[in-house]
């Protein structure tokens, strides 16, 4: 515990507002630890048991749920883009046929990202509320070409790459990725805490924010089927420890 409370203070020295951590240990046991403020204005401190934006750990969830429609005989993680999503991404030197559903759990498709609001601070609050569809993000993706490897060749980080893979989901199985999500992880494991808001500007209370009024620092502008999941410190480390084999 003293070595987790140090770590979240260096956290917060280098300049983070707030830091919130949780550890589980082997057994069970857990230890948290806080750090900072969770409101610039008031110096409100920050909560063990406050909610933040997943972020891309919600794609271990999307993964999971593609997994388990593979085992269960409904995709195959060789199935193309194209085989279920035909047209959907194709241009530039990007091709759904030749780019699998294993490359994109892997990032290994080359896809790039394009997403909206992330170049300066000034565009993060013009585009903060501004929303867009999944296959926006991905016709934006679209304009530029591919990585410098062909698929499966190479590894890239691609943030575009998981919102294919959500539409599949909701392709293969007529229901929308975060529905898919509830259904198979959440409710299952107790993960009560652990919630899709789609593209609401705030979180659930308590939660930290570090603007005027209501809002916490969120980023509505990008939220897409494969991303838009909410969670509080103790429903990650739930899902790693009791996900499926």
């Amino acid at each position: 515990m003293k070595q987790l409370r140090q770590d979240t203070e260096a956290i917060h020295a280098l300049g983070i507002s707030g830091v919130q951590a949780r550890v589980i240990a082997s057994g069970g046991r857990q230890s948290v630890a806080t750090s900072g403020t969770a409101d610039l204005n008031t110096g409100r401190p920050v909560r063990s048991d406050g909610y933040f934006r997943m972020a891309s750990t919600s794609k271990t969830l999307v993964a999971t749920v593609v997994l388990q429609l593979e085992s269960e005989g409904e995709l195959s993680l060789d199935d193309t883009v194209d085989h279920w999503l035909p047209g959907v991404v194709p241009g530039n030197g990007n091709d759904g046929s030749r780019i699998s559903i294993r490359h994109l759990l892997q990032h290994t498709g080359g896809i790039r990202d394009d997403l909206p609001g992330y170049t300066t601070p000034q565009e993060y609050y013009q585009q903060r509320h501004v929303v867009h569809s999944p296959e926006q993000l991905v016709a934006r993706a679209m304009a530029h070409a591919p990585a410098g490897f062909l698929p499966g060749k190479g590894w890239e980080y691609s943030n575009t790459g998981y919102v294919p893979l959500a539409l599949i989901i909701e392709k293969v199985t007529g229901q929308a990725a975060h529905r898919e999500i509830e259904d198979r992880i959440l409710r299952p494991l107790g993960l009560d805490g652990t919630r899709w808001t789609g593209t609401s500007s705030t979180l659930p209370r308590p939660h930290a924010k570090v603007e005027p009024g209501d809002g916490a620092f969120d980023d509505p502008a990008v939220e897409a089927k494969a991303g838009a999941v909410r969670n509080a410190a103790a429903g990650d480390h739930r899902f790693d420890a009791l996900g499926p084999d």
